[in-house]
């Protein structure tokens, strides 16, 4: 008989943890998985044989996004501690799916023969889905996966056919949905790839980034700490090497990614334990993607009372309150753009106010503005005058 191929045992390692809700120890995992079986009784050499199987296996799998953990518990009523492995089920599974049918129609966990699955443990595990969503959702996940530049088309398949499995086939007959592909988001889908394998493999990355503030392109040297998507674009939180403190970048600005090949399996770095990459979403669009050599210190007026909005929302620093409630607020901008846009989109209740070069860059935003919709923006967004 031959051995178990690797497929083979990450399938029983899974299967074993996903039948046990608490925690399982090394030899209750090796007695119920025959690839590891022998490393139970067997002697130190095969001992350390099936050890390492079974790191290399947890390991990889915890690469693919299978949620093992590892944990300490109690055993013989609380007078031992004992490690074990259980699959974290909340991050493993996916909730129970309801689909409910509108204009009075029964529910129905789905699939045209009517017939009412097993019901869910708790309300909170189950997750209602209307037909119109269901049939929306078939839309949208048909049209994305089918993009060669969308960076998870292969998720988006996986996700369709896992939803369009039990529907009713006359919900797969839905209205087109329209997208225009995003040449950004095409052209960083392979940077998106490269990067993601060095961040789980914690590997260093060089690549060639073009910087907006100074107008150039540098290679750079990068420990990734982690990926976000926001405002419809790709970022990387990593340590610049030579500039030794943690920056963001924009992926549609990264060319010629390369993770470092040498030492396959060893680890480059390690992430600070206190970095937390929540700390750098929800960011404004002007936030992101810069450098600090690029980053502009801009100071802007706030008229009262929109001076309390700004203060009561975390819009900039206070630097000086004026007599009559107004405020100079300073905020760092690493995209000037943006930026403009959004204290113009104020009317009038906000005005640059330093440096010169971003008031004048305001003013001449808001004559292009008026000069489209008329002279009443200038005025209102505060235009007008002498730069």
């Amino acid at each position: 008989m031959s051995a178990p191929t690797k497929l083979q045992r990450w399938l029983d390692l899974i299967a074993v943890l996903a039948s046990h809700r608490l925690p399982l120890t090394v030899d209750q995992l090796w007695r119920d998985i025959p690839a590891y079986a022998p490393g139970v009784d067997g002697d130190k050499r095969t001992h350390a044989r099936v050890r390492r199987m079974f790191e290399r296996d947890k390991d990889e799998l915890r690469a693919l996004g299978i949620p093992i953990e590892r944990l300490e518990f109690s055993i013989n009523y609380g007078r031992e501690q004992a490690t074990g492995y259980r699959l974290a089920s909340r991050s493993f599974h996916l909730p129970y799916l309801k689909l409910v049918r509108e204009a009075g129609g029964a529910e129905t966990g789905g699939g045209p023969t009517g017939i009412e699955p097993t019901p869910p443990p708790s309300a909170a595990d189950a997750f209602d889905l209307s037909e119109r969503e269901a049939a929306a959702a078939l839309g949208g996940l048909r049209q994305v996966s089918s993009l060669p530049g969308f960076p998870l088309a292969a998720e988006a398949r996986s996700a369709f056919r896992k939803l369009a499995f039990d529907l009713d086939a006359d919900l797969l007959r839905e209205d087109p949905v329209l997208h225009a592909e995003d040449r950004e988001a095409a052209d960083a889908s392979q940077s998106l790839r490269r990067l993601s394998d060095a961040l789980l493999a914690r590997k260093t990355v060089r690549f060639r980034y073009h910087s907006m503030g100074r107008d150039a392109t540098e290679e750079r040297t990068v420990h990734p700490y982690g990926l976000f998507f926001q405002h419809g674009r790709w970022y990387l939180v990593g340590f610049d090497e030579p500039r030794s403190e943690p920056r963001v970048f924009r992926l549609g600005r990264m060319s010629d990614v390369v993770p470092n090949e040498r030492t396959p399996g060893t680890p480059d770095y390690a992430i600070p334990e206190d970095f937390e990459l929540e700390g750098y979403t929800g960011r404004r669009a002007w936030e992101l993607g810069g450098d600090a050599e690029g980053t502009i210190q801009a100071k802007v007026r706030f008229q009262f009372p929109r001076s309390l909005w700004a203060e009561r929302n975390g819009h900039g620093r206070l630097t000086l309150p004026l007599e009559d409630g107004g405020q100079i607020r300073a905020f760092e901008v690493h995209r000037r753009d943006p930026f403009l846009r959004w204290v113009l989109s104020l009317a009038g209740d906000a005005t640059v106010e330093e440096p010169v070069e971003l008031r004048r860059a305001f003013r001449s935003m808001v004559r292009e503005v008026a000069a489209r919709h008329g002279s009443a923006v200038e005025e209102a967004a505060g235009g007008g005058g002498a730069p």
